[in-house]
């Protein structure tokens, strides 16, 4: 991971930035989540989620994206984002799914900064820090995913 974070240049400067754009997602994060959820169970009825299952899916979603942005970029997170990827594998889940999935998460996350009553210089700067954190979440996840289909 270290490696990782090295090349995607995710310096002291990043994180504040992170950190600031945690802050400006956290109180929208429940409702992009619902709504993902949401299109989720209406996209394929061959899923066929209980709520049960969604309940705990956006409180672990929740959870995730906290840790990613407020920089815990430890082994812990390292885990989680990894397990993902296992879990998503366990379930069947093609990994086309999860990339567009995923996108659209960004989607949302980039409404927000974008949204935002900040200087198009701040905006910019978050929008690159969070491409350098999708891509550093979505790396290890589909790293775990790929290295079980081909065990």
């Amino acid at each position: 991971m270290d490696k990782l974070i090295r090349f995607l240049d995710i310096d002291p400067t990043a994180q504040l930035h992170a950190a600031a754009i945690w802050l400006l997602i956290e109180h929208r994060l429940d409702h992009i989540i619902e709504v993902f959820y949401a299109d989720v169970r209406q996209s394929d009825p061959a899923l066929a989620l209980s709520d049960e299952t969604v309940q705990r899916l956006k409180v672990t979603q929740r959870k995730h994206w906290r840790s990613l942005f407020e920089n815990q970029l430890d082994l812990q997170y390292f885990n989680s984002a990894s397990l993902v990827g296992i879990r998503h594998s366990q379930i069947g889940l093609d990994p086309k799914w999860y990339i567009v999935g995923y996108a659209r998460i960004k989607t949302d996350f980039s409404r927000v900064i974008l949204n935002a009553d900040l200087p198009l210089a701040t905006k910019t700067a978050f929008l690159v820090t969070l491409d350098k954190y999708v891509a550093l979440d979505m790396a290890l996840a589909i790293s775990s995913y790929t290295s079980l289909l081909l065990d």
